[in-house]
């Protein structure tokens, strides 16, 4: 993992919310995942990334693979609760020992940052992990003009 993604939150209110252990069952896509921790089943959403949709080929694939391939060698992972979403998703940072998924997607170009759902906490670390994949022209920004995935959305809505 890189460095950005190996970071510890720092700040105090995020270092307050719950960290909570659950069991991967699925990968919804590039930044949905289910999770089991034995009371319950829970619909995990990465918080601060947008991945593009499955739709979006090949990147949306490619970003639910490469999620799969960073979770699976765990039987556990950490979620640090941010929020929970209109659907009652639980929004948050997933942690594994090797460090923070959500900005290790960032810097791999597997995902962007969702500047408009970012906190100010994360604001640095979340765009500096989206800075190194973007200058790296990795994956999604190998494209001369991606299209964000939540302007996809606006344009293909369910």
């Amino acid at each position: 993992m890189g460095a950005i993604a190996q970071l510890e939150p720092t700040h105090s209110k995020l270092l307050m919310t719950q960290r909570l252990k659950f069991q991967l069952k699925q990968i919804k896509d590039g930044d949905t995942l289910v999770g089991n921790d034995c009371d319950r089943i829970e619909l995990i959403r990465l918080y601060g990334i947008d991945c593009p949709e499955l739709a979006q080929r090949p990147y949306g694939d490619k970003a639910r693979q490469r999620l799969q391939q960073l979770l699976q060698p765990y039987e556990e992972i950490e979620i640090i609760e941010i929020d929970r979403d209109r659907h009652d998703r639980l929004i948050g940072e997933v942690w594994v020992v090797d460090g923070c998924i959500n900005t290790q997607m960032l810097s791999e170009g597997h995902a962007v940052a969702y500047r408009k759902h970012l906190h100010d906490e994360f604001k640095l670390r979340y765009l500096a992990s989206e800075a190194i994949a973007r200058r790296g022209k990795l994956n999604f920004w190998r494209q001369v003009r991606p299209e964000m995935p939540w302007e996809y959305r606006y344009r293909h809505p369910r």
